[in-house]
């Protein structure tokens, strides 16, 4: 997560975050100004030495963001500029992201189609998973450990859901 800090001349503030993994990526953002004026300034004609145009409301890369901002600090239009990465596993990360029940819910479906996880496999693991002289001559250690890494996954959904 991608948090650009700017300020203004007259005391402007506005937050820009952008949820991606890294600078290429891009992500959703998130925007927040306390005026007006200086909120067009940042999301008036946004473009980018390696992306041309772009609009920062319907979501881009970090590094776009970042170029449109070193520009409008370059041209006065913008005092200061700072930028903090936030990682997955930093305590602060699960309040940033803040996540909806909905959202946790949709979540679960995308991890077991990215992990390759079927219904089948699911019951057939959960089913056996008490029994280690069976999970040892069914499954390899690779295999082993998708399903713990599926497992520590569903506890991280079930702690940013409460």
């Amino acid at each position: 997560m991608f948090s650009f800090h700017c300020e203004g001349f007259h005391g402007e503030q506005a937050e820009i975050t952008l949820l991606s993994v890294d600078w290429s990526i891009q992500g959703d953002v998130q925007f927040s100004c306390n005026d007006d004026q200086f909120a067009c300034i940042l999301l008036t004609g946004c473009r980018s030495d390696s992306g041309g145009f772009f609009n920062l409301l319907s979501g881009t890369k970090p590094m776009y963001v970042e170029q449109w901002l070193d520009y409008l600090t370059e041209t006065q239009k913008v005092k200061n500029v700072s930028v903090k990465i936030k990682l997955p596993d930093e305590p602060e990360y699960n309040d940033a992201l803040k996540l909806t029940d909905e959202n946790v819910q949709s979540l679960l479906p995308m991890i077991f189609k990215v992990g390759g996880f079927n219904r089948l496999q699911l019951s057939r693991y959960l089913k056996q998973r008490n029994k280690p002289a069976t999970l040892a001559t069914r499954y390899g250690p690779a295999e082993l450990q998708r399903y713990r890494t599926l497992n520590d996954i569903i506890c991280l959904l079930n702690k940013l859901k409460n």
